[in-house]
């Protein structure tokens, strides 16, 4: 495992390559993405300024390229995963405009992500049969214990005198961020001792350093981005091999920190970012940054940017057509109670004449901004095209459901049709002290009702399956972005955020 150098050992290496003959002892540069989830095309931020999109990506992964020039210099690509299911033109292109494009800027080895299952394996061995890097995944698993014969756990790249290991790994959340269907017969199990065991193996083969590609994350302050916490840094904590690098994904933040002297950085989403960590094995040192790409600061990749606009062109006029006009930002965030969540909540009720309607966090993929909505900007938001359904059950067993939708303090869920408070002092399971319907009366434990939920959620999606034995399922035939289409040209227009006050936590 790589330690911090102390200043004296610095000062010592530093004075004896400053000797007359000496070299500098060589870099190697650890250029890393995340999530681009099919980001094609730029977006702006709350000021106005364009970031991200496959274009000016590319362009700062050259920069950053041309920054390190052998032989005092060498560089590799990786990316943490999560390369497609995102804006409509690559999603609808079942990611092949994504693969192409990465292919073209030359990355040397991917993660596999959560949704990069989202469309099936068979989809996905497509496009890493057409992806010139392995996508790997080393703590992926068949039902029967044993590693699966279709994708890798590591790989070895050389570069000048560097020989690489990079080894990559999934989430335990894939467990219930994978649609059930995409998991049969396959599940992910605990990296931290695969990992120690590849970077052994990976050693004696003569790798002189480890990387890993991790689509897992943390999370950092809002105020102080050293104080992080979350599943790639705890299992960093675990580790007993020699890593001197870990490039991270899956929460979409900006993440740069140190376990135990070993650079772990996260870069944001949608070629938002990139990560940059230089390595020095022979002074045991490293320094790592993670660099934002804005549209109006980089060199255009030309062949990038004719990709882009064929992928645009393929997905055809329908994504501009405008379905409403928004009177206000509905932002996207993983926590809390949220206008864009409760909107596509309401809209699920809507489309099955429901007395409740829940969404899961995870299904809310973008924020919907002011001005117009267009089919491409909500396919954004909702791009997994899943099917919506209909349970009907006792108020006893709704009450239960709603039970599971509190976390500690906050809920996992945007529900419609119901306001409930939570007192989140009281034990899992009793936490909800009242909830009603829109119309104030009580829920009654003996009367039926019904709740619309996705089908993700209802195969166990977010550990958000409604389990009692009694409901009765039905599916709808509804995609819940057709649903949100539909709704949003029933409202009056410009549409406005829907009411706030559906989860009330108390104290």
């Amino acid at each position: 495992m790589t330690r911090p150098v102390s200043p004296l050992l610095a000062l010592l290496i530093a004075c004896a390559w400053a000797s007359p003959g000496a070299q500098t002892p060589p870099t190697l540069r650890v250029i890393g993405t995340n999530d681009f989830h099919g980001g094609l095309e730029a977006r702006r931020d709350a000021s106005g300024r364009l970031w991200g999109g496959a274009v000016a990506l590319a362009g700062v992964i050259a920069r950053a390229r041309a920054e390190c020039v052998a032989p005092a210099c060498y560089s590799i690509l990786v990316d943490a995963g999560d390369e497609f299911q995102g804006q409509a033109a690559s999603t609808l292109a079942r990611g092949e405009p994504v693969s192409e494009i990465f292919n073209h800027i030359g990355f040397d080895a991917a993660a596999l992500g959560n949704h990069d299952l989202d469309w099936g394996r068979d989809v996905l061995r497509a496009r890493m049969a057409q992806e010139h890097y392995p996508v790997l995944s080393a703590n992926i698993r068949a039902s029967d214990g044993k590693p699966v014969g279709w994708i890798a756990p590591d790989t070895i790249i050389r570069r000048g005198p560097f020989v690489i290991g990079v080894i990559g790994v999934m989430t335990l959340e894939a467990q219930t961020a994978i649609a059930a269907t995409n998991l049969a017969g396959i599940e992910f199990v605990d990296p931290v001792p695969i990992v120690d065991s590849l970077t052994r193996q990976l050693r004696r083969r003569g790798a002189n350093v480890v990387i890993v590609v991790a689509h897992a994350g943390a999370d950092c302050s809002d105020t102080a981005r050293t104080v992080c916490a979350g599943e790639i840094l705890d299992d960093a904590r675990r580790l007993h091999g020699s890593v001197d690098a870990i490039v991270a994904g899956h929460r979409h933040v900006l993440l740069n920190s140190r376990v135990e002297g070993i650079p772990v950085t996260s870069a944001r989403m949608s070629g938002q970012a990139i990560d940059v960590i230089d390595l020095m094995p022979a002074a045991h040192a490293a320094r790592a940054e993670v660099r934002d790409v804005f549209v109006d600061s980089v060199h255009v990749d030309t062949t990038v940017a004719r990709l882009v606009a064929s992928a645009l062109s393929a997905a055809g006029p329908r994504l501009n057509r405008q379905i409403a006009t928004i009177a206000q930002d509905m932002s996207q965030h993983d926590y809390g109670e949220l206008a864009v969540g409760d909107l596509l909540a309401d809209g699920m009720r809507a489309a099955g004449h429901a007395d409740f309607a829940a969404m899961n966090h995870g299904g809310v993929r973008a924020s919907l901004r002011a001005g117009a909505a267009t089919y491409a900007s909500l396919f954004e938001i909702q791009p997994f095209g899943n099917r919506l359904v209909e349970i009907r059950a006792n108020g006893a067993a709704m009450r239960r459901y709603f039970e599971r939708m509190v976390s500690a303090h906050f809920p996992d869920a945007f529900i419609s049709g119901a306001r409930a408070v939570v007192d989140t002092t009281r034990p899992p399971g009793s936490r909800i002290v009242s909830l009603t319907l829109d119309s104030r009366n009580p829920l009654d434990d003996r009367a039926q009702y019904t709740i619309v939920i996705n089908d993700f959620m209802a195969t166990g999606g977010d550990d958000l399956a409604f389990t009692d034995p009694k409901a009765v399922t039905r599916d709808l035939g509804i995609i819940d972005l057709d649903a949100t289409v539909a709704y949003l040209k029933t409202l009056p227009s410009p549409v406005r955020a829907p009411r706030a006050d559906r989860w009330t936590f108390e104290p």
